[in-house]
């Protein structure tokens, strides 16, 4: 399906099957953004809170320390390093009793990350968590050396409970696209201990390259890094990691806060990031419902949010909210009638520049390099097997923009990516030409 637009027009200037309800990839992404900052407002931010109820004795807080989630989307190495300063500053030396952690924010769901590919250590396959931590992935770097060997070490300082077993050797040719594969990686779990062992060869011409590997479970890696990066800081802790609830007379010790919503909504749309639009999805319905979020609800809470706007979304069938499904659908033209709300909205330079820029950057930084479009179309792609997508705005020259979304579900969709750049390039000179020629 495809259904092109001009802003503030009633009829498409193309429109073929535009009310079919499709499989819309990783395009499902706009919904959640759009969304999200409607809702939540662009400024919005996500608070990770440290509580105790313990007594601080000479610098040794005895008893557990908590850890409160709100769903943050980034919570990374270097927001745990920031944490772990505060709290040495405030004179916290040894945490003699368990760390605590508070995911209430999120209702509890059992996610399984092979149910979609059978590819569960993918990062585009993580599970959405109130603390989720370093998108729950490791990041292995690799690095051929004059010797015949490989040095294989972590994107940081790694967690502990990893260890890593290296037999590569260098090869040569040219670096092929499978190079990960013929690393022949084996990835054992026990609980929080994970051995990464590498048997195989690394071709010289990859050059440096990362691996981002989702390894432990959301708890295993926040405990692993918090060991070792509060040992590393001159701290000691004895006890475990495990779930728990912030007692009600807990005393607050550290609230770290999240990048802005409208920061995390350019990670979300220019590089597609999967988790994170889950964890936004999560987020907007515990706001509107006050209650422990379910992705499940989102879906009524987006339509009835269309519905408050002036526009209804029939067709919207929204699962995890970053299309990374086999069940979330919309028509071309009612995400055409979400992009043109965008475009009117108060938030418009927020989810516009969030979008990738033909030929610049995020997913389209290859796409449409010496073509009309090229740094004229703002399009969130979508890709999965069977499916190809792309839609958002074409702006014209004087100052007139469409709405462009089209839908490629077959078995052969991956050949379409052609087709829908070679569309876009297509009504953006056609249309430009006509706006010439009545300048004229």
């Amino acid at each position: 399906s495809i259904y092109v637009r001009e802003l503030s027009r009633e009829s498409p200037i193309v429109g073929h099957r535009g009310t079919l309800a499709m499989s819309p990839a990783s395009t499902m992404k706009i919904v959640t953004t759009l969304v999200g900052l409607d809702v939540l407002t662009p400024g919005y931010s996500w608070a990770t809170t440290f509580h105790t109820a313990a007594r601080m004795d000479g610098g040794v807080l005895r008893g557990p320390l908590y850890i409160k989630g709100s769903g943050d989307p980034k919570f990374t190495s270097e927001s745990l390093q920031s944490v772990i300063a505060a709290l040495r500053a405030r004179g916290v030396r040894e945490i003699s009793g368990d760390i605590l952690l508070d995911r209430s924010r999120f209702a509890r769901i059992v996610h399984d990350a092979a149910a979609f590919d059978g590819l569960p250590r993918r990062p585009y396959n993580v599970g959405a968590d109130a603390l989720l931590f370093n998108y729950k992935s490791v990041g292995f770097r690799f690095n051929p050396l004059p010797d015949g060997t490989v040095r294989v070490t972590t994107d940081g300082a790694p967690p502990d409970g990893l260890s890593i077993v290296n037999n590569l050797r260098t090869a040569t040719g040219t670096c092929p696209n499978d190079w990960r594969s013929r690393m022949q990686a084996e990835f054992d779990d026990r609980g929080n201990s994970v051995t990464a062992t590498f048997n195989g060869t690394y071709p010289v011409d990859c050059g440096e390259r990362d691996w981002y590997v989702s390894l432990f479970d959301h708890t295993g890696l926040l405990a692993g890094m918090f060991a070792r990066m509060w040992r590393d800081a001159g701290g000691t802790w004895s006890g475990a990691m495990k779930e728990g609830t912030v007692p009600k007379n807990a005393r607050l010790l550290h609230t770290h806060t999240s990048a802005p919503l409208a920061s995390m909504v350019t990670d979300i749309n220019k590089f597609s990031n999967n988790v994170m639009a889950r964890q936004l999805l999560l987020t907007i319905d515990a706001e509107v419902s006050k209650r422990p979020a379910q992705a499940k609800r989102a879906g009524r809470v987006i339509r009835d949010w269309a519905k408050a706007r002036g526009f209804d979304l029939p067709d919207l069938v929204i699962e995890n909210g970053s299309g990374l499904s086999r069940s979330e659908r919309i028509s071309a033209k009612s995400l055409a009638n979400m992009l043109e709300y965008g475009l009117t909205a108060p938030f418009a330079s927020d989810f516009v520049s969030s979008l990738p820029l033909a030929a610049t950057d995020g997913t389209l930084s290859k796409r449409f390099v010496n073509q009309p479009a090229e740094g004229k179309a703002y399009l969130k792609t979508g890709t999965l097997t069977g499916v190809k997508a792309l839609a958002g705005y074409l702006l014209l020259p004087g100052d007139r923009k469409l709405l462009f979304v089209g839908f490629v579900n077959h078995a052969n969709a991956e050949g379409a990516q052609k087709a829908l750049d070679a569309a876009v390039d297509w009504v953006y000179f056609s249309e430009a030409a006509q706006v010439r020629a009545l300048s004229k």
